[in-house]
C-alpha cells in the first residue's frame, strides 16, 4: 500500500489510474495536489510506489503507462503544456 499523501485526491488519483484516464484528467488531479501545496517529489515517490506495485500482465502494463504518464507531467518529461510543477524532479 502506498504512503497517503491527502487521502480525497489519492483516491482519485488510483481510480483515474486503474481507469487509464486521459491525460488531462490526470493533469487536473496533479493540479490539485499542487494547489495543496504538495511538491512535486512528494508526488513522484507516490507515483514510483504505485508503479512498484503494478505486476507483469497486459492490463498491469496499461496501468503502468498511466503512472508513468503522470510521472512525466510531474517530473516535466512532458509538452510544457502538460507540467504541472514548474521545478524539475529526477
Amino acid at each position: 500500500m502506498p504512503h497517503t499523501i491527502i487521502a480525497d485526491i489519492d483516491r482519485d488519483l488510483l481510480a483515474a489510474l486503474e481507469s487509464g484516464a486521459g491525460l488531462l484528467t490526470l493533469r487536473a488531479i496533479l493540479l490539485r495536489y499542487k494547489a495543496s501545496g504538495v511538491t512535486a517529489a512528494q508526488v513522484a515517490g507516490l507515483l514510483q510506489e504505485l508503479r512498484a506495485s503494478v505486476q507483469d500482465g497486459v492490463q498491469d502494463e496499461a496501468r503502468e503507462d498511466v503512472i508513468l504518464d503522470a510521472l512525466d507531467m510531474v517530473t516535466g518529461w512532458c509538452a510544457p503544456h502538460l507540467r504541472v510543477w514548474d521545478e524539475q524532479v529526477i
